[in-house]
Order: C-alpha cells, then sequence, then structure tokens
C-alpha cells in the first residue's frame, strides 16, 4: 500500500513539475513578446501614434491599472464593471457584426431580410458590404458608364450630391436615428449644406431630394436611377456623390475633430470592390483624404473603407465615390460643422 502511494506522488509531483514549466514557458512567451512589442513601438515612432490613437478613442487607461490592483480597484467595481461590459460589446459588434444594444441584429448576420424591407434593416452592419447594397436591378451586362464630358463654361456642372439613404438622421441630441421611410432626414439638409458651401466657392453643383429608401432593401436600385439622370442630364460632372451618415453601436462613441474652432464630424470615404474600374475611385478617395489631412486635419479618417461584395453606383462614372459625414451618433451640429471644410477640400480637389 505504502509503495502504490509513493508512485502516486511521484506521478503527480511529475505532473506539477510540468506544470509548472509550462507556465513558466508561457510566462517567458509573454513578456518577451510585450518587450518586442514595445521595442518596435519605439524604434518606429508609432508608440506615440498608439497612445494618441487610444486617447482619442477615449481608452480606458484607468480601468487597465486598476484591473491589476485588487486593493485599489475594489471602490471602483462598477466603473470597471461598465467598462467590461463595453468592452464586450464592441468586441462582438467588431467580430461578428451583430449589435448588443439592438436585438435585431443578431438575425440579420444569418437570415435574408423579409423583401418589403423593414425600416431598421439599415442598422445592421455586414463586414464586406458595409452599406447593405442589396439586390441590383439594373443590367450588369451592359450597365450605363458617363465619361465625363469636356467643360466648355463657367456653368457647367462639377459635383452632383444624393442620398441613397434619405432618411438617416443625426440622434446625438436626442433626435431619431431616421425618419420614417418616404421622408427625407437630417441628411438631406447636410447634403444641402455642402451644395451651397460648393455654389459659394464658384463650383456649379446640383443636389437631389429624391426619397431613395422608401423601401429600404431597394435603395440602391431607386438611387441608381438618381445618379443615372443626374449623369445625363449633367455629364460634365467629375465628382458623384452619394451623403451618407455611418451607423454605430452605442458602445463604440461617437467621433469628433476639431476643425476651425468647431466639433466636427469626421468623413469616411467607402469604395465597392466589385466595381470593375474601383481603383479609379480609389485614387479620387486616396487624393481628398491627402488633401483634407493638408487643410483640415482630422476632417478624414485616413483609412478607406471598402466592400468587396457592392458597387454603390461607383461604376457610374470614374469620380462617384460614397462619403459618409460621421455616425448616428453625432449631432446634427457636427455634422453641419463638416460642410464648410469639406467643400473647402472637394473645391481643392478639383482645381488640380
Amino acid at each position: 500500500m505504502n509503495h502504490r502511494k509513493d508512485v502516486i506522488s511521484l506521478v503527480s509531483d511529475h505532473g506539477s513539475t510540468k506544470s509548472d514549466w509550462l507556465k513558466i514557458a508561457g510566462n517567458i512567451v509573454i513578456i518577451a513578446g510585450f518587450v518586442i512589442f514595445t521595442y518596435f513601438c519605439i524604434t518606429t515612432g508609432s508608440s506615440q501614434y498608439m497612445v494618441k490613437m487610444l486617447s482619442e478613442k477615449s481608452f480606458p487607461f484607468k480601468y487597465v491599472l486598476l484591473e491589476g490592483v485588487p486593493g485599489l480597484s475594489q471602490p471602483e467595481r462598477d466603473y470597471i464593471d461598465e467598462i467590461r461590459n463595453s468592452i464586450m460589446a464592441t468586441g462582438m459588434y467588431l467580430v461578428t457584426g451583430a449589435n448588443i444594444s439592438d436585438a435585431r441584429t443578431y438575425f440579420l448576420s444569418f437570415y435574408a431580410p423579409p423583401s418589403e424591407g423593414p425600416s431598421w434593416l439599415g442598422w445592421a452592419y455586414y463586414p464586406n458590404d458595409p452599406e447593405m447594397e442589396g439586390p441590383n436591378l439594373e443590367p450588369l451586362d451592359d450597365p450605363f458608364y458617363n465619361a465625363p464630358a469636356p467643360i466648355t463654361s463657367e456653368e457647367d456642372v462639377l459635383v452632383g450630391i444624393y442620398h441613397t439613404h434619405s432618411a438617416e438622421c443625426y440622434s446625438g441630441d436626442g433626435g431619431p436615428d431616421r425618419v420614417p421611410g418616404g421622408e427625407n432626414g437630417d441628411i438631406a439638409e447636410i447634403g444641402q449644406l455642402l451644395a451651397e458651401a460648393l455654389e459659394r466657392k464658384g463650383i456649379k453643383t446640383v443636389h437631389s431630394t429624391e426619397v431613395n429608401d422608401a423601401v429600404y432593401i431597394q435603395s440602391y436600385d431607386h438611387s441608381y436611377k438618381t445618379a443615372k439622370k443626374m449623369l445625363e442630364d449633367n455629364p460634365t460632372i467629375r465628382l458623384l456623390i452619394d451623403l451618407h451618415r455611418d451607423g454605430l453601436p452605442t458602445q463604440v462613441g461617437k467621433d469628433t475633430a476639431v476643425v476651425s474652432g468647431k466639433d466636427s464630424a469626421r468623413v469616411m470615404i467607402v469604395i465597392g470592390q466589385k466595381n470593375p474600374n474601383w481603383k479609379k475611385n480609389e485614387a479620387i478617395a486616396n487624393g481628398l483624404i491627402a488633401i483634407g489631412e493638408k487643410k483640415y486635419p482630422g476632417l478624414f479618417y485616413s483609412k478607406i473603407r471598402y466592400a468587396s461584395d457592392a458597387r454603390y453606383n461607383q461604376y457610374l462614372t470614374d469620380g462617384a465615390i460614397l462619403l459618409e459625414i460621421g455616425s448616428q451618433l453625432n449631432t446634427p451640429e457636427e455634422a453641419q460643422a463638416a460642410a464648410a471644410p469639406l467643400a473647402e477640400v472637394l473645391k481643392a480637389y478639383l482645381e488640380k
């Protein structure tokens, strides 16, 4: 019996020793990885950028410090639990596309939406199709294309603005995310402000207030007709802008930049890669971002957002782009503040 106990004890000690060595090896790997990462940040100068970016996004540095110090963190448990839940919600959104604040989006990632297109369909997020393009009814084998006509006078239109999702609003001041289908929301007002700002700068602009999302799932089919007619009536258009606002879970939080002394919503450019000529759209987008960063740092997101399975009417002409001014979390005033500087960037690009 004693011999058997000795054997069991020896085996147990051996297993314990092996487990200890695995823990030590794991800790060494983690420490080595941290050291390498820190060295990389310092040598490349990216550490300052990383800290700046995290600070702009209100990264909870306090939470990280308190989480590792039980004695200090005890009075802050409610704060830590709130931050942890927020991080989980944001992580779930980024990984799965489901918004924990809106249970309806759980199903939109996995099941086809009803054909009538519920008004809340736009709240869903699809990594490869962030604007939920839906079916395309226009001919795919011989699509319409406008090669910009030569400019012959100062009356020739250079910019066209329309809205695929006409009902989009800014709810940062307590208003709705969108108005009922069949009506124009805040985004149409921002489009009008942008058009007026461009006109004041001598850039002839047309702005369509046609409602395209009365039935949400058919939004791009309707906006295709709107954009096509705009190009047919104004073949000299150099920039055809589909103006939107983004849609985000509340846990992600709104984003602003200080532009000309005002808190301004930021501008994101979306490129649909299913368009065979998307590289031309991308070149224009990069040009706008470069000018924006020089004139108004922070106004534009520096990275383009790509949608591999969408076109967003961008095959209609080389200068067709999708701009998102802020998200539903911004206030109307923050979106309005972006109109004038955005017009200046568009003017500078056209003058090139």
